[in-house]
């Protein structure tokens, strides 16, 4: 008997076995109790690291766990690839966004499932799919309907290298999580940045009519590149349990100017702000 552990052998041999047996793919099963397991889709923006795998771990043991107690067991992947992240990396390594992003799925895909981890594969997405977001769109709506969502200033957390704005929990120890040596600032963001953006109340034929996915209503927005012929519109509403606040919100462009992406991002960040980051096409 080999005691050496190979893992080139050994994992392989396992992670064929539970493809084959389809061990982790979650079905309809009446009678079985359900357990939904997710954790932070990672960027595509980069190769899988060790902070993903400690992530993840953690993640896979607790599937793992629930199916063998005879759960049926849900846990699925994507990639959060609708943000400045994966835009920076495509500017970062000057290939167009989609072809970088897309790739790039196809690079991390085949590292995570070199770990092995318990995905139910079949129910891969990603955040910029349009039939992905076009439910942020649908929800977006039904907040305005009720009055919900509203725009305003706010302070938030810049980082000078990444050219956007963090969370709270991106920031540490006072520096960009991404940029260690990056002290993060708090800025004041405008929602409307320059004069380009003003031509909202009168009609413009650099105007963009877009229809949303989730029905027959339209939005425009002011094209301020005539050769741009895809739009982002960001937008931000106030979670439910906080009181009402007007006026309801516009969906404004970001800002173009720059490669870097400074001033095409954030609008708000605030501790009850849901927000929301819609592509029109």
């Amino acid at each position: 008997m080999d005691t050496n552990y190979d893992p080139q052998k050994i994992e392989a041999k396992w992670q064929k076995r539970w493809e084959e047996q389809k061990l982790f793919d979650a079905d309809f099963a009446p009678g079985r109790k359900k357990y939904y397991v997710l954790e932070m889709l990672p960027y595509p923006s980069g190769d899988i690291h060790m902070g993903h795998v400690r992530n993840y771990s953690i993640g896979d043991a607790l599937a793992r766990y629930m199916s063998m107690k005879g759960l049926n067991v849900l846990h699925p992947i994507g990639w959060d690839s609708f943000g400045l992240p994966a835009e920076n990396a495509a500017i970062k390594n000057q290939r167009p966004p989609a072809e970088f992003t897309f790739a790039y799925f196809d690079r991390m895909r085949r590292q995570l499932k070199r770990l092995g981890v318990s995905y139910d594969w079949r129910r891969e997405l990603a955040t910029c799919d349009p039939e992905y977001y076009r439910w942020n769109q649908w929800f977006f709506l039904k907040m305005l309907e009720r009055g919900l969502a509203y725009r305003k200033k706010s302070r938030v957390n810049w980082c000078p290298a990444c050219g956007t704005v963090l969370a709270n929990e991106q920031v540490v120890n006072g520096c960009c999580w991404r940029h260690e040596e990056t002290p993060v600032v708090e800025r004041e963001l405008v929602v409307v940045a320059d004069e380009s953006a003003r031509p909202l109340r009168k009609p413009s034929p650099a105007w963009l009519r877009v229809r949303m996915p989730s029905g027959a209503r339209q939005v425009r927005v002011p094209n301020r590149s005539q050769d741009h012929r895809r739009s982002s519109a960001f937008c931000a509403v106030r979670k439910p349990e906080h009181p009402k606040q007007p006026p309801p919100a516009r969906c404004q462009r970001p800002d173009q100017k720059t490669r870097s992406g400074a001033g095409r991002s954030a609008l708000l960040r605030h501790p009850e702000i849901l927000q929301f980051t819609i592509q029109l096409s």
